[in-house]
């Protein structure tokens, strides 16, 4: 039944997909994020729903008179380049055919990130993109809360079955980054209960959060809360909610979820500290021994790779880097590196130029909202993913991207009605430039 209900709405959608573009790209987000065909038992199970949704979406693009190419941003410019360079790594891979499946996956992943960008061109796109990521994964939220206040947490919350999320500290990590994005909507949505919704959506995510029994998301959660303290416009009823349920957490929660916590304390001492310790020496000597083009995506986790590259302390056998900047490296090398951290700086910068912008523009307050509840975003995922191998999750990666169409659109909020369409050497006047004389003004002058 529940294939039914899912293939109907899509095919209700299919046709509004190829009359307006932008509408698939909100379903492909929605699919690629929450993997409804995941929460269905038949048919539908392991179908590649993202695929078909794609090319739907592509051809629609590509008939519509919608701009074909992306807006020149840095965040547009370093995707372009770090995605250049991962085919490159992947041509040059220790093994090829097992990098392959992840670099189709990414690409996937980049041209999603390039139509996003190029499609939402104005503030109802954007905030439509917003809506779809944090429903996506507020959906995971709210059902996890739900879970742990039932089960009385002695059960953990995982992601959607079959996705990049499904480990229970990968699904943790994420549900932290989209926090933000609910405060931002319950700010800035008009409705009573929509607002009334949000904070109850907030309440249960980060209460899936503690049910994940991730140590990297409780360090990263607390990075979030530490940030938006500092950023925030929106008040302190996220703090008080935050702070009513860590009073209320020993009525969550069992008591083995406090003694796996106390060990981030005592890290150096973990076993599973140890392991992810010797599997970064490992992600590291790949790096070193190919410093150009690293290992090719997820080369650490084979086997025959941890015994080439062991050195004393690493990891003998194949396993995940476990940190998102070593596994850039191991995969790509350090130029592959360098571009990854020059990507994550053009967001801070986009998001940094926004609010510096629109300080002073009560019209654009909504996008000053958006960009500091960006940065809290941020913040959390950069914390916690220096645990976990997230580096191309497609979540982080469509907010790092939405930075390059947020930024766009208040650059052309703030010019004259119609001088967006000019080039840029055209929108101003040069400063220096002398009004020109007539010929028949200077011989007068002269005379």
């Amino acid at each position: 039944m529940r294939d039914l209900i899912l293939l109907g709405a899509l095919l209700s959608v299919f046709p509004l997909i190829l009359r307006a573009p932008q509408i698939g790209i909100l379903t492909w987000i929605w699919v690629t994020l929450m993997n409804p065909q995941r929460e269905v038992y038949g048919f539908l199970g392991n179908f590649q729903l993202n695929l078909y949704i794609a090319i739907i979406t592509i051809f629609a693009w590509i008939a519509s008179r919608e701009k074909k190419i992306a807006p020149m941003n840095p965040v547009t410019a370093l995707l372009f380049l770090f995605g250049f360079w991962t085919c490159i790594s992947t041509y040059y891979a220790l093994q090829r055919s097992f990098s392959y499946d992840l670099w189709e996956r990414t690409m996937k992943t980049f041209v999603l990130l390039f139509a996003m960008v190029a499609i939402s061109n104005n503030k109802a796109r954007i905030q439509a993109v917003v809506w779809m990521i944090v429903l996506s994964l507020g959906y995971v939220g709210v059902k996890g809360g739900g879970f742990v206040i039932a089960t009385g947490g002695h059960h953990h919350v995982y992601g959607p079955e079959g996705s990049m999320i499904t480990d229970n500290n990968d699904a943790g990590l994420a549900l932290v980054m989209i926090l933000p994005f609910m405060n931002y909507l319950r700010v800035t949505t008009q409705a009573y209960w929509v607002r009334l919704c949000m904070a109850g959506a907030m309440g249960l995510t980060i209460i899936a959060v503690i049910g994940t029994y991730s140590r990297g998301a409780l360090v990263a959660l607390a990075a979030c809360a530490a940030v938006y303290t500092i950023r925030s416009k929106s008040g302190i009823i996220p703090l008080v909610l935050g702070a009513l349920i860590l009073v209320a957490l020993p009525s969550l929660v069992p008591s083995q979820w406090f003694a796996r916590m106390s060990t981030i304390q005592s890290a150096s001492q973990d076993e599973s500290f140890q392991e992810r310790l010797g599997a970064w020496k490992t992600s590291f000597n790949v790096a070193k021994a190919r410093p150009l083009v690293g290992g090719g995506f997820s080369a650490v986790n084979l086997a025959w790779v941890g015994k080439r590259f062991h050195s004393p302390g690493s990891t003998v056998g194949g396993r995940a880097s476990h940190n998102m900047y070593l596994q850039v490296l191991s995969d790509h090398g350090f130029v592959g590196l360098a571009l990854y951290l020059m990507l994550l700086a053009a967001a801070w910068y986009n998001t940094s130029g926004i609010i510096r912008r629109t300080r002073d523009r009560p019209d654009l307050d909504w996008a000053n909202r958006l960009a500091r509840m960006t940065q809290v975003s941020l913040v959390g995922y950069l914390v916690g993913g220096a645990g976990l191998s997230m580096a191309y999750y497609d979540g982080f990666l469509l907010i790092v991207s939405l930075t390059a169409a947020l930024s766009t659109v208040v650059y052309r909020y703030m010019l004259p009605e119609g001088a967006w369409a000019a080039p840029r050497w055209k929108m101003q006047p040069d400063p220096i430039q002398k009004p020109r004389l007539s010929i028949g003004n200077a011989r007068q002058n002269s005379a």
